[in-house]
C-alpha cells in the first residue's frame, strides 16, 4: 500500500482537529459511528484517530470538518482555531 505524505502544513492542521475531536464530536451529540458513517469511515477508524493511533489522512479532515461545519459544532470563541485553520487549508484546495 503507497505512503502518502503530507504536508507540514496540513499535518499540523490535522493535529488541530484530532486534538479537539472528542469534544467536539460530543458536543454536538455524534457518536464515533455516526461521525464515521457521514464521513465514511468505520467507528473503529474514528476511535483509532482519536486515540492517535491511527494517522487521518488529508480527504479525511476535510470530509470531518465539513460535515461537523454542516452540524454547527464550530463555535467562534472557543474554537477560532478551527476558523483560522480554515482560511489556511482553503488556500491549498
Amino acid at each position: 500500500m503507497p505512503e502518502f505524505v503530507i504536508s507540514a502544513e496540513r499535518q499540523q492542521l490535522i493535529g488541530h482537529l484530532i486534538e479537539r475531536l472528542p469534544v467536539i464530536r460530543k458536543k454536538v451529540r455524534l457518536s464515533q459511528d455516526e461521525l464515521g458513517a457521514l464521513v465514511g469511515k468505520s467507528r473503529q477508524k474514528i476511535s483509532d484517530i482519536e486515540r492517535y493511533s491511527a494517522p487521518m489522512g488529508w480527504d479525511t479532515y476535510l470530509a470531518i470538518c465539513t460535515m461537523l461545519e454542516m452540524n454547527n459544532a464550530f463555535d467562534v470563541e472557543s474554537d477560532s482555531w478551527y476558523f483560522e485553520d480554515k482560511s489556511r487549508w482553503l488556500k491549498t484546495l
